[in-house]
């Protein structure tokens, strides 16, 4: 079975390969397994004791997209029929709480 952390990040370093319509699939997949309130602690935590390479570059990946392009994340994400009722406050908390649990200052 696959774990949320690692799709997460999988998913985080994909984006920028996919077309639109996967693109926004895949952005509202990590919204989703980030406030998930069973996998989103579980995710955090795996992805704050990843490999430190690992946590480098989604956290690169996790900054673009949910902080610096977060208004196109989010149009990509309200294109996708259940993405819908997603606000811009839900895509700039999921990039916190991915910052937080990448961010190499942290513990590991």
């Amino acid at each position: 079975m696959a774990e949320p952390g690692p799709i997460i990040a999988m998913k985080l370093q994909a984006i920028m390969n996919r077309g639109a319509a996967k693109e926004g699939t895949d952005l509202l997949d990590i919204l989703r397994l980030t406030l998930d309130t069973q996998c989103g602690p579980v995710s955090r935590d795996q992805l704050e004791h990843a490999d430190e390479q690992l946590r480098a570059d989604a956290f690169l990946h996790a900054q673009r997209w949910f902080q610096e392009h977060a208004a196109r994340s989010l149009r990509r994400i309200r294109a996708v029929p259940e993405g819908h009722d997603v606000e811009a406050d839900d895509v700039q908390l999921v990039g916190d709480l991915l910052r937080g649990a990448l961010d190499l200052s942290s513990p590991s």
